[in-house]
């Protein structure tokens, strides 16, 4: 038998979380989409910009070999398009991000261009979120909240959002310390007023 040879750097990876907290994010891309509902929204393609865990998502994807490979599910964003009969909620999330982003942005003003969106950055609060399938728990880190990216910065964004966790599980203990809190990423914690 003739044995094939092979490539140690073509192996199989321990699958990586990103932790729960805030972050500086950079717009991949946007494009206008529709829920099976029918209601509008924005998909917005992210990865993290800065801190230890610059590049996350793009070392994800470039790190999966599938054919059919496509952007992490868990570095997009869902924005709501709200109309006149919209909830308050639509409306607050779609404003708060616009405001978010051009306060990130100097001298950035949305126009309504979604290709401008492009390498702009904004602030993110970041949480878990539990699916199930099959009868299978599954983590997510999800971005649940925008903010201004120098907020994020100086660690004066606020509280992060609560996780949103299956009846009966917990949080995954690589997500907290040991004590029960928390991890927050290195630097961020720097300025709470706390």
């Amino acid at each position: 038998m003739n044995l094939p040879s092979y490539d140690r750097n073509n192996r199989y990876k321990a699958f990586e979380q990103l932790p729960k907290g805030a972050y500086v994010i950079k717009i991949v891309s946007a494009k206008e989409d529709t829920w099976p509902s029918g209601d509008q929204c924005l998909r917005i393609a992210f990865d993290i910009a800065e801190g230890e865990y610059a590049g996350f998502y793009q070392k994800m994807f470039d790190n999966n070999h599938d054919e059919d490979k496509k952007w992490p599910f868990d570095a997009q964003y869902t924005l709501n398009v709200p109309n006149d009969g919209s909830e308050e909620y639509k409306w607050l999330q779609w404003n708060s991000f616009f405001a978010d982003l051009e306060d990130s942005n100097n001298g950035f003003v949305f126009k309504g261009d979604l290709k401008t969106l492009k390498g702009k950055v904004i602030g993110g609060l970041f949480r878990i979120k539990q699916t199930q399938k099959d009868g299978k728990v599954y983590n997510h880190t999800e971005l649940r909240w925008t903010k201004i990216a120098d907020d994020v910065r100086a660690g004066t964004f606020g509280r992060l959002p609560e996780d949103k966790l299956i009846a009966g599980a917990s949080i995954p203990a690589e997500q907290a310390d040991s004590d029960g809190f928390m991890k927050i990423p290195e630097g961020a914690g720097e300025e709470f007023p706390f």
